[in-house]
C-alpha cells in the first residue's frame, strides 16, 4: 500500500511539474506576444526644423523605441553638428532607446559610435542586433565605408545572426543606410541588392528599412517590404519612377517617418509626413 501511495505521489508530482512548465512557457509566450510599436526615420542632417517636427510627431505616437536609418548629421567629424543633433533628439533619447545605423555622412570621428547607447545583444556599434517581444532587429553598416562582401566580418556575422534568429523570431526587421531598392537621386544600389537581398530572402526577413535617398519609397520584392524613409530633415530629392518602380509601389517627396505596430503575426505600417498627415498604411502578415 505504501508503495502505491508513493507511486501516486510521484506521478502527481511529475504532472504538477509538467503543468508548471506549460504555464511558465505560456506566460513567456504571452509576454513575447504583447503588442508594441516602434518608429523609423532617417537622414536628418541639415534640416533642423523638419527634424524637430519629426521627433515631436514620433514622441506623440509613443513608440517603445526608435530606429534611425543613417546620416544623423551632415559631417561626422564636426562636433558642433553632433551637439545640434543632441539638442534635437536629447529628450527623445532620454525617454526611449534610439537605435541608429551609420550613414556615409556619419563616418569620421567618434560622434556616431558615442550615440549608440541603446542595449543590443550581438555585434558591435557598427552592426548589431537586439530582440523585442516576438521580433528580431538587425542594424548594418552599409555606409559606403564598411565592407559587406561575403568574406567580410560584417557579412559573416549577419549570416550567423539571421540563422540563429529565424527559428525563434516571428518577425525579422533589418535597417541600414544605402538602399537596394530606391527611385531617388542615388537610386538602387545593385551591389547591396546582389549581396544582401539573397540573405534576407533566405532567412525570411519581413521588412528592410533604408535611407540615403531623401524621399519616401515603398516596394515589395520577393515577399520582402523595402522602405526608404530618408525624410528626417535632409534636403528632399525628387523620386523618379523610371529608376525601377513597379506596379503597387508608393513614393512621395516629403519629410516623413514610419510607425510600425507589431501584434502577434500581424504588422501594420503607418507612414506620415512631418505634419502628421498620412502618406500610406499597409500590413504585413506572416
Amino acid at each position: 500500500m505504501t508503495f502505491r501511495i508513493r507511486s501516486v505521489r510521484a506521478i502527481l508530482t511529475a504532472l504538477l511539474l509538467q503543468l508548471l512548465g506549460v504555464l511558465a512557457c505560456s506566460g513567456a509566450i504571452a509576454q513575447a506576444a504583447q503588442p508594441f510599436r516602434f518608429a523609423i526615420y532617417g537622414d536628418t542632417r541639415d534640416g533642423h526644423k523638419a527634424h524637430r517636427d519629426v521627433v515631436a510627431r514620433i514622441m506623440e505616437a509613443k513608440p517603445v523605441f526608435v530606429l534611425q536609418t543613417g546620416d544623423l548629421v551632415h559631417t561626422g567629424t564636426d562636433n558642433s553638428l553632433w551637439k545640434t543633433y543632441d539638442d534635437i533628439t536629447g529628450e527623445m533619447r532620454k525617454r526611449l532607446p534610439v537605435y541608429p545605423a551609420r550613414g556615409n555622412h556619419d563616418v569620421g570621428g567618434t560622434g556616431y559610435e558615442d550615440r549608440v547607447t541603446a542595449p543590443f545583444t550581438s555585434g558591435n556599434k557598427l552592426w548589431y542586433s537586439f530582440n523585442k517581444g516576438n521580433s528580431h532587429f538587425v542594424a548594418l553598416a552599409i555606409d559606403e565605408s564598411n565592407a559587406f562582401d561575403v568574406r567580410s566580418p560584417q557579412y559573416v556575422w549577419l549570416e550567423a545572426d539571421l540563422a540563429a534568429a529565424k527559428p525563434k523570431a516571428r518577425h525579422i526587421f533589418v535597417f541600414f543606410h544605402v538602399a537596394p531598392y530606391s527611385i531617388g537621386s542615388h537610386g538602387s544600389n545593385l551591389i547591396v541588392r546582389k549581396i544582401l537581398c539573397p540573405l534576407f530572402e533566405k532567412f525570411g526577413v519581413r521588412a528592410v528599412f533604408n535611407g540615403h535617398d531623401h524621399i519616401y519609397y515603398h516596394t515589395k520584392r520577393e515577399g520582402i517590404h523595402y522602405v526608404v524613409t530618408g525624410g528626417g530633415g535632409a534636403p528632399l530629392y525628387y523620386p523618379d519612377p523610371k529608376k525601377g518602380a513597379i506596379e503597387g509601389d508608393k513614393w512621395e517627396r516629403a519629410h516623413n517617418y514610419v510607425l510600425c505596430d507589431v501584434n502577434g503575426d500581424k504588422v501594420q505600417m503607418t507612414v506620415n509626413r512631418s505634419d502628421g498627415t498620412l502618406i500610406e498604411r499597409f500590413s504585413i502578415s506572416r
